[in-house]
């Protein structure tokens, strides 16, 4: 990475984003322990995942997070879906890319 070239992600990237972020999470700390951000580099731009068309789904399996990306019209998705959602975007067009199969 060159000096003039912003990382892919992360507060040097986004530093008002970040900022107010820590102010949320300063005001909340509660809540705050609940959530997590994430960048979405690696499943956008290096594994090509279209979050119009897919979601991912994941699982504990020997201590590990698995995630596997699906279909959205996948039947066994909309099935077991919960109210655990990884949010991509800003509102009004968030998008639930990731949900918690019981």
């Amino acid at each position: 990475m060159t000096m003039a070239t912003k990382p892919a992600c992360g507060p040097e990237r986004d530093p008002e984003f970040f900022a107010a972020i820590d102010e949320v999470f300063g005001k909340y700390p509660d809540a705050a322990r609940r959530y997590a951000v994430s960048c979405m580099r690696l499943e956008h731009d290096i594994m090509q995942i279209d979050f119009e068309k897919q979601i991912g789904v994941s699982r504990v399996e020997d201590g590990q997070i698995i995630t596997e990306f699906r279909e959205r019209d996948d039947e066994s998705v909309r099935s077991h879906h919960s109210a655990c959602c990884k949010w991509v975007g800003e509102a009004p067009h968030k998008t639930c890319v990731e949900i918690c199969l019981e």
